[in-house]
């Protein structure tokens, strides 16, 4: 029974971590490479859920690919700067793949969080990170502040999908409340390397369905295991 909670709370989690994707770099910049992130709980009865988990980015100018890796859940998401109206969302959960489908109405002011600027800084993953204060909506539609840490060491442009479309450089920590819970995303490690441009081809055979209903296919088959 508690594996079938986890199940269900993970892909629940890696739906809420979709919003908070690093931003897409510009297509000129010369960053590429790969940045993993760790992910930690302040709850100690649900730190098994996220048990493991991790988030790898791949960059390659305007394009990137996130992988989040919540153990029983996995998703990834495909962003391209010269297609901000076109990224693709892929959730695998109970032994099925789901495409998200788009929906136009988030793009409101979820996306736009009230940014503070504040002294000191902290060195993640090798590279100088500012401090920054963010107000933002968490899982539950309250808001919430969170300490975020950015380099400007990596390029980031303005993304209008990406809370952090208006911080003055790419984040690599930062935390997410979801599920009632506090999930803190930190980098581990950054590599420059060449990345192969089919690292963001986007497979096929994924059931296109909302948040909703993907949530509810979980539950429906949670149950008919039990």
């Amino acid at each position: 029974m508690k594996k079938i909670t986890f199940v269900a709370l993970s892909a629940t989690v890696g739906l809420g971590l979709m919003s908070f994707i690093p931003p897409a770099s510009p297509a000129t910049n010369t960053f590429e490479g790969v940045i993993t992130y760790s992910v930690s709980v302040d709850n100690p009865q649900l730190a098994p859920a996220v048990a493991n988990s991790s988030v790898t980015a791949y960059i390659k100018g305007g394009k990137t690919k996130t992988y989040f890796n919540m153990g029983v859940s996995k998703s990834t998401f495909y962003t391209n700067s010269a297609t901000p109206d076109a990224n693709v969302v892929l959730i695998q959960a109970m032994g099925n793949n789901y495409q998200l489908k788009n929906d136009d109405s988030k793009k409101s002011d979820d996306m736009n969080p009230d940014i503070k600027y504040m002294d000191g800084t902290k060195t993640i993953a090798g590279h100088t990170c500012h401090k920054a204060q963010m107000t933002m909506k968490g899982g539950d539609g309250k808001p919430y502040t969170t300490d975020v840490y950015y380099t400007e060491d990596i390029p980031a442009t303005p993304d209008v999908h990406s809370p952090f479309n208006q911080l003055k450089g790419f984040p690599l920590e930062y935390t997410k409340r979801q599920q009632g819970m506090n999930l803190l995303i930190t980098a581990t490690n950054i590599e420059k390397k060449n990345i192969p441009d089919d690292t963001f081809t986007i497979p096929t055979g994924y059931k296109l369905m909302t948040a909703r209903e993907i949530t509810q296919d979980v539950h429906k088959q949670m149950a008919d295991t039990q």
